[in-house]
């Protein structure tokens, strides 16, 4: 129906992106009963793409896809957790040595902060109200959200992603409670992190100063916060892709979840495959910066292993 174009428009890939999704995901979408019309693997996946794409019933209905609304609910969660339970396949933490330097070579280059593997930060995602704790979900901002970290790289992919909180939820918590921090602390991965002011200082996660008075301190926060902002751009190229994101997902906290990791992952696809951006500031995700809790008087010797460690890249990189 559609030209190279117009295919892309709608749904955010090209032909053969979409042949290769859906041949990925066929073993979660078959139908395996006689009953009624099965809808094809392909079919499905188009479906989702397309809400992902557009955040509305109506554009999917709009291209004369023959199904109901409960169904085209039905096939938007089926394929959302075909995606996120394939997240392995999309996303990743880098560990090969080759990856390694390849990215903190080109994080580097940006702005001359060395030794940066990712940028972490959070950004508020509109679900509908929720039956339980609804109060939780009440995010800074006023309306219901879930508060959604990401790790960023410097081609505006992720290398992590945590979709399980209300939106009340601090940053600091959401990344201390993490799979990646536990790892992080153990040794099992390695590398140094960018945050803002919002994150406990650490050996593996860097912020900004809170009074940068002499030269260097001036010169750090100048290249951290140049790094710091391809978490902002790579958040406005998801929303920009996936404009789901942007709208209301009327959804519980669980299945919006879902639906966030796909797009998520799907975004890591669309990056691998050098499609295209459709960038869209990211103004939900720092707007309260001002208004952050810090949280460094936390009594952990990480925190003061983290003020050694900024002090020292200060000393060698900026001085």
């Amino acid at each position: 129906m559609y030209d190279d174009l117009n295919l892309y428009l709608r749904f955010r890939f090209d032909r053969q992106g979409i042949i290769d999704l859906a041949a990925m995901l066929a073993p979660s979408l078959t139908s395996h009963t006689t009953k009624g019309r099965p809808i094809p693997p392909v079919a499905q996946v188009l479906i989702a793409l397309r809400f992902y794409a557009s955040g509305s019933f109506q554009a999917v209905a709009g291209d004369s896809v023959q199904v109901s609304q409960p169904t085209v609910s039905r096939i938007i969660h089926r394929v959302s957790l075909a995606v996120a339970n394939r997240l392995r396949n999309f996303m990743a933490y880098p560990t090969a040595p080759a990856e390694v330097a390849s990215i903190r070579q080109q994080f580097f280059e940006m702005a001359g902060f060395p030794g940066v593997l990712g940028v972490v930060d959070g950004t508020q995602i509109k679900i509908k109200a929720p039956s339980a704790n609804e109060i939780d979900y009440v995010g800074r901002k006023g309306g219901h959200t879930i508060n959604v970290q990401g790790v960023a790289l410097p081609d505006g992919s992720f290398s992590n992603v945590v979709a399980k909180y209300a939106g009340s939820a601090h940053d600091a918590r959401i990344f201390r409670e993490s799979a990646l921090f536990a790892d992080l602390v153990a040794g099992r991965k390695q590398g140094l992190l960018i945050g803002d002011s919002a994150y406990a200082l650490s050996p593996f996660l860097l912020k900004p100063l809170p009074n940068p008075t002499t030269a260097p301190e001036l010169r750090y926060q100048q290249a951290l916060l140049a790094t710091r902002a391809t978490v902002e751009c790579a958040f406005g190229q998801l929303k920009g892709r996936w404009n789901c994101l942007h709208q209301e997902l009327r959804y519980s906290p669980d299945r919006a979840g879902a639906i966030v990791v796909a797009c998520f992952a799907l975004h890591n696809y669309a990056v691998m495959r050098r499609l295209p951006n459709i960038i869209i500031p990211d103004g939900g995700a720092h707007a309260d910066d001002n208004n952050i809790i810090v949280v460094d008087n936390v009594a952990d010797v990480r925190v003061h292993d983290g003020q050694a460690r900024q002090m020292q890249i200060i000393r060698q990189y900026f001085s």
